[in-house]
């Protein structure tokens, strides 16, 4: 979740996806699909749901029975906006964790998405707290944060992210706080290259994914170069080679 997607919520017409926001989310539904969850499955909650075009791309394609959009800027002007841009879908829209425990306590299988999410906590275990009782109904987990300290910049201030990190350090979090992992590792290892480079040359981004005013054949372009970088670190890991990546996620399961 970053918060800069709401300044565009009241002007759909004018949507311009960032490729990285695309991109992501045929990485989240192509890990989705070789993870052997069997969808579709009861529940999926979107922790940190941002405008929520993620979890409507889930419920586009059938992934759950039930869809829930968590995050802390849902006010009820908010989802009433958020109501209209999606033709008022079965997505249901809530402000903490909180209020989902209270009003939608359940046993239903749940894949919980968390994806982008830790960084902009202080203290992770506000949501690895929350997560932890539900340890016990063969739940699945999906993490996704953005990797390597040592590329964090201005940009990274201006998403409101606290930190980056390493995918043992994601993996180490996760398992201190009883999470069983599955699966792991990177993605994007194009957008490192480039954001090393923007390091090394002190070229801090000042742009969000809000604000993409690129035409159609950059925009298309940038889409093809990170599927190609994402086949080919999916082809490596099957052969045990594991490349770095601007983001690294962990699929847990309880």
């Amino acid at each position: 979740m970053d918060i800069s997607e709401f300044s565009r919520l009241d002007n759909k017409s004018n949507y311009n996806r960032h490729p990285w926001e695309t991109s992501r989310k045929n990485v989240l539904h192509t890990f989705l699909k070789k993870s052997g969850i069997e969808f579709p499955i009861e529940r999926i909650v979107d922790i940190g749901s941002g405008d929520s075009y993620v979890i409507h791309t889930l419920l586009e394609k059938d992934f759950a029975n039930e869809y829930f959009a968590i995050d802390t800027a849902y006010t009820p002007e908010v989802i009433s906006q958020l109501k209209t841009n999606n033709n008022n879908s079965k997505v249901n829209y809530l402000q903490s964790l909180k209020d989902y425990e209270d009003n939608f306590p359940t046993d239903k299988r749940t894949l919980f998405l968390c994806m982008d999410v830790l960084e902009h906590v202080e203290d992770e275990k506000i949501i690895l707290d929350f997560l932890k009782p539900k340890l016990t109904n063969q739940n699945y987990y999906f993490f996704a944060v953005p990797a390597f300290q040592s590329v964090f910049s201005s940009h990274d201030v201006l998403l409101g992210h606290y930190r980056r990190y390493t995918l043992n350090q994601l993996n180490n979090l996760l398992l201190s706080n009883q999470f069983n992992i599955v699966d792991k590792g990177y993605y994007f290892t194009i957008l490192l290259l480039f954001r090393k480079i923007d390091k090394l040359l002190k070229k801090d981004k000042e742009a969000s994914i809000d604000n993409w005013e690129e035409g159609k054949f950059k925009t298309t372009l940038i889409n093809t170069i990170l599927t190609i970088d994402f086949k080919i670190s999916i082809f490596l890991k099957k052969i045990g080679i594991t490349i770095p990546g601007l983001s690294c996620y962990c699929l847990c399961k309880k």
